[in-house]
């Protein structure tokens, strides 16, 4: 984008006749009004993030709010991947027809702020029950400033996927707890016919290389970045990744996999343990012919894990009518009953305290414990690469993981040179914005 400044007024949303209003608006060729009734229609755009039916949910979940609101009626619109998403609504920004919500990765909220996007609902939240019932680690990826932005709606973070009955074939009964650990539980796991690997003992999931690798830097007890800068080539980063070339150099892990396949390979049994979203849970559970077991990622220095997925954002640039349609779309897809249905369904955390306090959460992970374990590993995990430039910069930094991995270079020499290039983004980023 070329300016951070939106080219939208509110003369371009409200076109007063005589006798109705008509409007176009944001929502390109969909009403604000329908047939001069006062039915506010939006948009909402969101990514499927993880495997499964997510869309399928997420549509049956906005088809009750339809019928439940006479008054609101919200269009959804699958649009892709976390970055897809984030393009579109970029775009859409650009030519000041953006949908009047939408679901970015967390690590957007500021690409979104630095385009001056988003409307501030830190007043309606203060006049609502938000800042009392939401789990503050959660509430943190929708904040910047002491300003609120957004709901948190869809919350995850990486957790170890095991599979129970090759555990019990190794004769290990329990998962691992420290990287010396891991090591030692996937080397016992791996099995090798010559050069083939029919079974691996561990697997990340690809494409999200730099959230898992945020882990294991937080692990170290270090988060890798601030809001001004990112710190990549930090000690206790270099020893993350070297940690991730020794165990490719041992034959424990492939060095690389797509997000979906290292699922499929996991549900397959053609690796023994997975990094991945909590938010696949539900997915790995019922799709797997065994049973599956969910751990806390094994920790160094300190246990550690980064928040995943993101916030429902409204958009700033719209008429009061709107807005508070907005509002009542997000609060109504994160109220207590609906996160309880939501983690129930995919996996995902519950972002209220009144979901897990429910009698329905609770029965539910009474059932099924690993429902809980990511809301515990919570109690370490931050949210995911606050800094502007996200977008380059978590491609930076993805290359260089991926480089590294596959023996291109050495890992303080990639960690370096995606430093370099992220902090020089981010700075060119805030001159711009002063």
């Amino acid at each position: 984008m070329t300016s951070t400044k939106l080219p939208i007024s509110r003369r371009h949303f409200l076109q007063v006749g005589a006798g109705a209003i008509t409007a176009a608006g944001m929502l390109g060729t969909t009403p604000l009004f329908a047939s001069g009734t006062d039915v506010v229609k939006l948009q909402f755009m969101y990514p499927v993030g993880v495997s499964g039916d997510i869309n399928r949910i997420v549509t049956g979940m906005i088809n009750n709010f339809n019928a439940s609101h006479e008054k609101v009626q919200v269009e959804p619109i699958y649009a892709g991947s976390y970055d897809n998403t984030e393009q579109k609504v970029m775009t859409s920004l650009g030519v000041g027809e953006p949908p009047a919500t939408w679901l970015p990765i967390n690590s957007a909220l500021q690409t979104f702020l630095g385009m001056d996007a988003l409307a501030d609902v830190t007043a309606m939240a203060k006049a609502d029950d938000i800042y009392q019932d939401f789990l503050p680690g959660f509430l943190s990826i929708c904040e910047s400033e002491e300003k609120l932005y957004g709901l948190p709606f869809q919350c995850s973070t990486p957790v170890l996927y095991y599979n129970k009955d090759l555990f019990a074939k190794a004769g290990i009964n329990k998962a691992p707890d420290t990287w010396t650990e891991l090591m030692e539980t996937a080397k016992a796991l791996t099995i090798r016919n010559g050069a083939d690997v029919s079974q691996w003992g561990l697997t990340f999931g690809g494409g999200w290389h730099d959230w898992i690798f945020e882990s294991f830097v937080r692990q170290n007890a270090l988060v890798p970045w601030q809001k001004d800068k990112v710190m990549f080539d930090a000690p206790e980063a270099i020893d993350a990744l070297e940690f991730w070339v020794k165990m490719v150099k041992e034959g424990v892990m492939p060095s690389a996999s797509t997000w979906q396949g290292s699922a499929n390979d996991f549900m397959a049994g053609r690796t023994a343990m997975l990094y991945h979203s909590t938010g696949s849970l539900a997915n790995l559970r019922k799709s797997s012919p065994f049973d599956v077991g969910v751990a806390f990622m094994p920790k160094n220095k300190t246990y550690g894990a980064t928040i995943g997925g993101g916030p429902i954002l409204m958009a700033k640039n719209q008429p009061d009518a709107h807005l508070q349609a907005s509002w009542t779309f997000a609060r109504w897809m994160t109220n207590t009953q609906n996160q309880t249905h939501w983690c129930k369904e995919t996996g995902y955390i519950a972002a209220r305290k009144s979901s897990w306090e429910g009698e329905e959460l609770k029965a539910f992970a009474n059932e099924v414990p690993a429902a809980k374990v990511a809301l515990d590993q919570a109690a370490y995990a931050g949210a995911f690469l606050q800094v502007p430039g996200y977008h380059k910069v978590r491609e930076y930094l993805k290359s260089a993981l991926d480089r590294t991995l596959a023996g291109e270079i050495d890992p303080t020499s990639a960690l370096k040179d995606a430093t370099k290039q992220s902090n020089r983004e981010i700075e060119r980023l805030m001159r711009r914005r002063a």
